[in-house]
């Protein structure tokens, strides 16, 4: 367990990406925030930080100990445009893409937030892996519905009432979050050439000689349209 010093909070997983608690650091706005599909509520302490109310929802708790002292709701996500509630910030991090409808989830976030969304998505474009064999990791998970590139992310906040602020890189990293890029072919030799290029790599990055720049998910900070 580690204590975020700025908001005197508690969080407690191992599953905390440092890009999107910058993301959260440079976007979030004084008031209140909702933190749709808070999963183990990891960035409850983030958001504390910044927000003197939060609201964490996802169709179960399973929040870790250091983030149960949080208010939260039980609801799908599809259904948030119903609440009876106004925020002045919208977190959902890995959530655009799970859904079916894009433009009613949008939209009735649109309803309920009255300032700014940060959000990330996958990146759809695994030109740059192809070319030795892998794709994103993220391709392998049947319940997304889409993936995105900077335009169509745009696209669909700014037709859903939002304005984008910044759209950047998350590049994938050798040593985090379930080795991000996975096998093009399922065969046992690309799975031993894909071995070998890992174990290259990580010896390259680890002695400072390679960075890899391939983009596994775009992070988002975007604001409500007045």
């Amino acid at each position: 367990m580690t204590v975020d010093n700025r908001g005197g909070l508690a969080t407690c997983s191992s599953e905390i990406n440092p890009n999107k608690i910058a993301l959260l650091d440079d976007f979030l706005i004084p008031g209140s925030c909702l933190d749709i599909g808070c999963g183990s509520g990891q960035y409850g302490g983030a958001i504390a930080a910044h927000c003197r109310d939060i609201l964490q929802v996802d169709l179960v708790d399973r929040r870790d100990p250091g983030a149960r002292h949080l208010p939260f709701r039980a609801m799908d996500a599809a259904d948030l445009g119903s609440l009876d509630a106004r925020f002045d910030n919208v977190v959902a991090l890995d959530i655009l893409e799970h859904m079916a409808d894009e433009d009613g989830f949008l939209s009735g976030l649109a309803r309920i937030c009255t300032g700014r969304l940060i959000l990330s998505v996958p990146n759809e474009d695994d030109s740059q892996p192809a070319q030795m064999g892998l794709t994103h990791f993220h391709h392998t998970d049947k319940t997304h519905q889409r993936e995105y590139s900077p335009r169509s992310l745009e696209a669909a906040l700014t037709r859903n009432g939002f304005r984008v602020l910044d759209v950047r890189p998350q590049f994938n990293s050798l040593w985090a979050f379930n080795a991000p890029m996975a096998l093009a072919k399922k065969n046992r030799v690309s799975w031993l050439a894909a071995k070998s290029i890992w174990a290259q790599c990580r010896l390259y990055e680890a002695l400072g000689l390679f960075e890899n720049r391939c983009v596994a998910d775009w992070l988002c900070g975007a604001e409500r349209v007045r």
